[in-house]
């Protein structure tokens, strides 16, 4: 009888556990659908992208939607979108993001790149590059969008 109580305890446990699992992993997946839909909207309303290639986001003091992409004549894009503000280059200068993947590669061999993303500054315009060590600690990277230098560079340990 013993064993049967805790059968039908660790079965309930085990549902309840999956049932949050799937609410918590449709919320998400709905608000980056949402997100999504919205940024296509800011596109089409307020630039000449035509083509999307990549919808992400950079954060910072302020948090941006990055659109890559291609405008009417296949120029390769970039925007960083907000509610309020729209802030628009191309991509036809730029080291590629292949280029300082590379670089990054190179530089920090054992570390895992985890996120590369153009990013803005008031007028400052670079590629963002977060990874992490083998120590766990995470670094953050500015490269020039442009020239592909070195901007800023800065380290994050964990708690």
């Amino acid at each position: 009888m013993l064993v049967r109580i805790i059968i039908g305890a660790v079965a309930v446990c085990l549902v309840v556990t999956l049932g949050a699992a799937y609410h918590l992993t449709s919320t998400v997946v709905g608000k980056r659908h949402d997100f999504e839909d919205q940024v296509r909207q800011w596109v089409q309303e307020r630039t000449t992208i035509t083509e999307i290639d990549v919808i992400d986001e950079y954060r910072s003091k302020e948090s941006y939607a990055v659109v890559l992409g291609k405008n009417k004549v296949g120029t390769p894009v970039v925007a960083w979108l907000t509610a309020d503000k729209a802030v628009f280059d191309t991509m036809d200068r730029a080291v590629s993001r292949e280029s300082v993947e590379e670089a990054v590669r190179k530089g920090f061999p054992d570390a895992r790149v985890l996120h590369i993303v153009p990013g803005l500054d008031e007028n400052s315009r670079f590629w963002e590059v977060t990874l992490q060590d083998r120590d766990g600690r995470f670094h953050y990277l500015h490269y020039d969008l442009f020239s592909g230098k070195l901007l800023t560079s800065y380290i994050v340990s964990p708690a």
